[in-house]
């Protein structure tokens, strides 16, 4: 657990600090009551993506907001690239929503779907069930230290706990969420009788919305982070899809390992990475869970597993049906070089996938069974998140700027309609807009006929 250490000799004054540092953050101001209103809390019905190339429709995202301040103070342990500008980062986050809505997307960001049914359309708090589930769900996320104080006072601060809680607006419930906080008290003989120092272990790498899931053709599979820093995230994410009326269809578990950064649709093919982030024990229980849904499930295997081409996604992605980029040196490896790609290919039949080709060269199956043209980014292209783009439907991407001209010029002889964003805070946490970005649907390919 991180720790920030401060002292107040009353723990009610606790809630107030985080208030206070609530209204002190521009930033968690720019999601509040209309965008919770959002298709007036009808649940979400579509759910699903064959092929990445079709239109984004359905969006989950969260912009960040002061659960990264721990993290830009010390990136290496928030697992970030350096340090960066929170105010920045969420100012480009919404940049970005605005250019997603824009673009015919319905977004939805976790604060919308952890606010449903709690505030109406004024603002004003709602008491009832889903505002009694989401106290209980906050208070899961904050500790109550008792462990140095007398045996006979610490039944009393269960109740403490549970008053406190209940005063707070729902505002103040999603701080808790994402903060992680722990009151250490201690006992005092003057004041309050009480004193105490606080810890947080918030959710720093939350807004990296790609990773807590998968989206198949069939639906929605909870990941199992591979980091410890990240292990509560996939808590959130389920109760924000259950308020949203998604419910998954499988969850990684035991020792599998499962990061939504390596899966991408291509129509019928489901290719899911197999490296740094995600295992085979993940590809088992996918393969046993019947969760894919496509015909042909691919397993790409990264023998390199670097951090800078962490996820499929960092050093492959999809422009269209026959279009995509490929991280240069892994375009030129050789058979023996660990940057050297294959892959696993399962076929359903009779529903059950059987494999039907092992270590099969990923960039012959791309160009020949994909039947895709490959472009290759450079190193330099690819480590300023040039690969790192979301396709909004075939051709058009939103990507990061700050790649090269000959990069951009290269995309645009291919037909390549590219927006390019500042995301110099928001990529500064080891991410771009694919990693940001939870598709939740995207138009079937017999609606677009």
């Amino acid at each position: 657990m991180t720790k920030l250490q401060l002292h107040f000799h009353n723990p009610l004054r606790f809630a107030f600090f985080f208030i206070a540092l609530f209204a002190l953050c521009s930033t968690a101001a720019l999601a509040l009551v209309a965008d919770v209103q959002k298709l007036g809390e009808v649940p979400i019905t579509e759910i699903g993506a064959s092929a990445e190339w079709l239109p984004a429709k359905t969006i989950l995202m969260h912009t960040p907001g002061q659960e990264l301040f721990l993290g830009i103070i010390h990136p290496d342990a928030a697992l970030y690239e350096k340090p960066f500008s929170i105010n920045g980062a969420a100012n480009e986050h919404q940049e970005y929503i605005r250019l997603l809505e824009k673009n015919g997307a319905v977004v939805f960001t976790v604060r919308d779907a952890l606010l449903r049914g709690v505030l109406d359309k004024n603002g004003n708090v709602i008491e009832g069930d889903a505002l009694d589930r989401l106290r209980e769900f906050a208070a899961d996320f904050l500790t109550i230290d008792t462990s140095a104080l007398p045996e006979q006072e610490r039944t009393a601060q269960e109740a403490y706990k549970e008053k406190t809680l209940r005063a707070l607006d729902p505002q103040e419930l999603i701080e808790i969420i994402l903060l992680r906080p722990t009151v250490h008290l201690q006992k005092t003989d003057f004041n309050t009788g009480f004193e105490a120092t606080y810890s947080e272990a918030p959710l720093m790498n939350l807004y990296f919305l790609r990773d807590q899931m998968i989206t198949t053709e069939k639906g929605v599979v909870i990941s199992k982070m591979n980091s410890q820093q990240r292990a509560a995230e996939t808590r959130v994410i389920k109760f924000a899809l259950s308020k949203l009326g998604v419910t998954p269809i499988l969850e990684i578990s035991g020792e599998g390992r499962l990061e939504g950064g390596d899966f991408l649709p291509a129509d019928g093919y489901a290719l899911l990475g197999q490296g740094l982030r995600t295992n085979a024990e993940a590809v088992r229980q996918l393969l046993d869970g019947g969760a894919i849904g496509a015909k042909y499930f691919v397993v790409v295997k990264d023998a390199w597993q670097d951090q800078e081409q962490m996820h499929l996604d960092t050093f492959f992605n999809i422009i269209d049906s026959d279009l995509a980029v490929l991280e240069k040196t892994r375009v030129n490896a050789k058979e023996g070089d660990e940057r050297f790609l294959t892959v696993d290919v399962y076929d359903k039949k009779d529903g059950e996938y059987v494999k039907i080709k092992a270590d099969a060269p990923f960039v012959k199956f791309v160009r020949e069974t994909l039947g895709m043209k490959i472009i290759p980014v450079t190193s330099e292209d690819q480590l300023r998140y040039g690969v790192n783009f979301l396709t909004i439907r075939g051709r058009k991407i939103l990507g990061v700027d700050g790649v090269s001209e000959q990069y951009k010029q290269t995309l645009a002889n291919n037909g390549v309609d590219a927006t390019w964003m500042d995301f110099s805070n928001l990529s500064s946490g080891y991410g771009a807009a694919h990693c940001s970005t939870q598709v939740l649907h995207r138009a079937a390919i017999t609606a677009l006929k």
